[in-house]
């Protein structure tokens, strides 16, 4: 007699027989790796950021320096210089003295914190007025706030997302490696049953389990449209941003 199996006692029985299996490893091309499933830790091997970071524009300085400062009374410091973008900093800032710092630059050492722009007053000969006091620590992001070296960033088992290939991107890791994807056969059986593409005729229903496969072609196409659309914006803000740069120059 045909004993047939509730749904829950199928998942319970593929739970107890299938939930070790692991399928072996394999390292693919971090741009490769959307959707896959971490085979190991992703361990961090440097600090990200590697630098102390300014998140404002604006003019980095002691705040022992512009403590108790205001419109009516404010700090006079003296510019010693100027960061640039994606460049390191040799400046060291000392007491009374500032440098000026945009979003995304690093702070130099010495400072502590970040007064904005609106903030503050090129006074000229060098002399920079700063109105409001600003704590240690503000508008900065510190060396290592995201990640230190040694920490756990996305763990073993995770299938990885957008923001997970951003993060392994920032740590450096050009390669990743995942667990091969499983090979699955589906078998249908049955005398009632016929090709979906052909005609039925009474006492049969045609075989729509062997389409089962589409699901995962259909995730896999959407995984690459997504890819090809972030390289497609990132390829229209680099191109913006030369215009732009022109433009201003």
């Amino acid at each position: 007699m045909l004993n047939v199996k509730s749904i829950a006692e199928v998942n319970q029985i593929i739970h107890q027989r299938f939930v070790d299996l692991c399928m072996p490893a394999e390292k693919i091309q971090l741009e490769e790796a959307l959707g896959r499933v971490l085979a190991e830790d992703a361990l961090a091997s440097e600090f990200v950021p590697d630098f102390n970071r300014s998140t404002v524009d604006g003019y980095a300085l002691r705040a022992s320096d512009v403590f108790g400062c205001s419109e009516s009374i404010p700090a006079i410091l003296a510019q010693i210089g100027e960061v640039h973008m994606g460049a390191h900093s040799s400046l060291k800032v000392g007491p009374d003295q500032c440098v000026y710092v945009p979003t995304g630059g690093e702070v130099p050492e010495g400072a502590d914190t970040m007064v904005m722009l609106e903030y503050a007053d090129d006074l000229g000969g060098h002399e920079i007025a700063i109105y409001k006091p600003s704590p240690p620590g503000a508008n900065m992001i510190f060396r290592g706030d995201d990640v230190k070296p040694g920490q756990v960033v996305l763990p073993a088992g995770r299938r990885l997302n957008v923001a997970d290939i951003g993060a392994l991107a920032a740590m450096g890791k050009s390669a990743v490696p995942v667990r091969r994807k499983p090979r699955v056969a589906i078998i249908s059986t049955g005398d009632e049953l016929v090709a979906h593409s052909e005609a039925v005729i009474p006492g049969k229903i045609r075989d729509v389990s062997q389409l089962d496969h589409i699901k995962d072609d259909l995730e896999n196409l959407l995984i690459k449209q997504v890819e090809e659309a972030r390289q497609e914006l990132c390829k229209t803000l680099r191109e913006n941003l030369v215009y732009e740069i022109n433009r201003m120059e």
